[in-house]
């Protein structure tokens, strides 16, 4: 992995070449929280600029209606947002596409002919007062319903609740396809039937689409890996070492192997129809009927290692780069002659995922470019939204003022404070004692301050000091002892138990962060209670 720069993100120079950037930001707020979009004043503008993007897909932006008309007007750009119709805060993806200069050759191309929300044409944008179907007016819909593989209207309603897509054709004959696929994390019999269903009718309107002589951009948060080598877990689990594999000396009969029952597992269908949509799957009998191809996996080659989108954070995998790849750009496979570049991006912080790019060059787009009236896009953000000539917050009522706090506090006497939500309504009063704790130090004097469980975070025992109720200060290192050495040799770290079963207990743990446990910079399991 490379060193990413505060600046930009430069590609190849050619006139021609169009950058396609998908990241699921998991959060668009706290995202600004890291270096360096911690830099860029929450300016969706400044972060395209870094990535040198033209077509850039967000997932999980988990906002909702107040906050959009932050990330619903970029200058410059074409801004397509879907927010879920329930669980607010959670899921959301966006669209953005560059508007170039006149003067760019693709200028035309990246024209936006019209924008669609969801997967299944049947959610509604407002057209003169009255809410019209994307399938019932195919001067709003993409075009592609048929035979799409689930018939309920209302199966097919549940699926589009949760903002998970954004389409959006070009004047080049393009469809990007922003997508946040189901998961079923809780690995539910429920969550499972709505993944297949979700993914069965997005897969089918691709197929329509390419029916349709449309090129199709699929890019996003997959949330399946294509191949064995795109999963730690499962490589470990199938007893391949890297170390070995990237050096030769496991037989690649084996691998190739494990990799076919991967995907070809009963257990894991998505993994199948994800294969059966890939002209460069490694299952040619799945290959023969695809029509796209894996933009990153096709640039950087089958033998790469370890490129891997996502990390479990609870986990703290990052740092070993144990984790998985399931962020994808995946283009029509009569593209990838067209190909310029294209990667993940690592070391860009700001999520448990990371960005991925690819570049193209236009130039056999370009002749089929057609030329576009202006007109109205109702599902662009400033229309959907209202954004057009007002700040949507003003429609709500203004927050209530408060008193600042003083600088210093007496805390001898009780003291309240409330806080205010969002619209101004004031929550229930709570004492300030349960925020804070009191403790007596030396000369009887009284001292605020804020308890710290550490709860999962490494305590250095060296500079770690704690007051006693007389105030007397000491290291934990005298309260816990000298830390034991684990298997890698080093001195271990401290940690406290978050499980049911011993909640609040503190252990010793090796410092190094779970990863392939063949790898000497993973942790060596070392563990012992205090």
């Amino acid at each position: 992995m490379t060193n990413i720069p505060d600046r930009t993100i430069k590609r190849k120079a050619k006139n021609d070449l169009i950058r396609f950037v998908s990241f699921n930001v998991n959060g668009v707020r706290t995202f600004f929280h890291y270096h360096p979009f911690s830099q860029m004043k929450s300016s969706l503008r400044e972060v395209f600029d870094y990535f040198d993007s033209d077509i850039i897909t967000f997932q999980e932006l988990k906002t909702d209606k107040l906050a959009i008309s932050k990330w619903g007007k970029v200058n410059g750009f074409y801004s397509f947002i879907s927010i879920p119709k329930v669980k607010k805060g959670y899921s959301g993806v966006g669209c953005w596409i560059r508007i170039l200069p006149d003067n760019h050759p693709c200028h035309s191309a990246l024209k936006v002919v019209k924008a669609e929300e969801g997967i299944t044409g049947l959610l509604t944008v407002k057209v003169n007062g009255q809410q019209i179907r994307y399938r019932d007016d195919e001067s709003l819909g993409l075009g592609g319903y048929e035979d799409i593989g689930v018939s309920d209207e209302q199966i097919l309603l549940d699926l589009d609740s949760e903002g998970r897509c954004v389409m959006v054709e070009l004047a080049c004959n393009m469809i990007i396809i922003c997508v946040y696929s189901p998961a079923n994390s809780g690995l539910t019999e429920e969550g499972e039937l709505f993944r297949m269903n979700f993914i069965k009718v997005l897969f089918n309107r691709i197929r329509n689409f390419t029916k349709m002589g449309k090129k199709v951009a699929f890019m996003g948060d997959i949330n399946i890996c294509r191949d064995l080598i795109d999963s730690a877990d499962c490589l470990s689990l199938a007893n391949i070492n890297l170390q070995e594999y990237n050096t030769g000396t496991v037989v690649e009969e084996k691998y190739h192997s494990e990799a076919v029952k991967f995907i070809l597992n009963p257990e894991t269908p998505h993994r199948r129809l994800l294969n059966q949509l890939l002209s460069d799957s490694i299952i040619p009998e799945l290959a023969d009927d695809g029509i796209l191809i894996d933009s990153t996996r096709y640039i950087q080659g089958r033998d790469r290692l370890k490129m891997y989108t996502v990390w479990n954070t609870l986990k703290n995998t990052r740092p070993s780069n144990y984790g998985s790849r399931i962020d994808l750009i995946l283009l029509t496979d009569t593209l990838k002659t067209d190909l310029v570049d294209g990667d993940i991006l690592a070391d860009v912080m700001g999520s448990d995922h990371c960005p991925v790019y690819t570049d193209m060059s236009f130039d056999s787009m370009l002749t089929d470019t057609k030329p576009t009236n202006s007109k109205t896009l109702r599902f662009e953000a400033r229309y959907k939204y209202n954004l057009m000539n007002h700040d949507i917050l003003s429609m709500f009522a203004k927050r209530s003022k408060t008193a600042p706090l003083p600088k210093t506090m007496d805390i001898s006497s009780t003291t309240t404070a409330s806080s205010t939500t969002r619209n101004g309504m004031a929550k229930r009063e709570k004492s300030i004692d349960t925020f804070f704790k009191i403790t007596k130090v030396q000369g009887s004097k009284q001292k605020l301050s804020i308890p710290d469980t550490h709860q999962g975070k490494q305590i250095n025992l060296h500079t770690t000091k704690i007051t006693t109720s007389q105030g007397e200060a000491k290291s934990l290192k005298d309260i816990f002892g000298k830390p034991p050495v684990c298997n890698h040799g080093d001195a271990c770290i401290l940690k406290t138990s978050r499980t049911s079963d011993n909640p609040g207990k503190k252990f010793w743990t090796c410092q190094k962060s779970r990863g392939d446990p063949n790898d000497p910079n993973s942790s060596c399991g070392f563990f012992k209670w205090v």
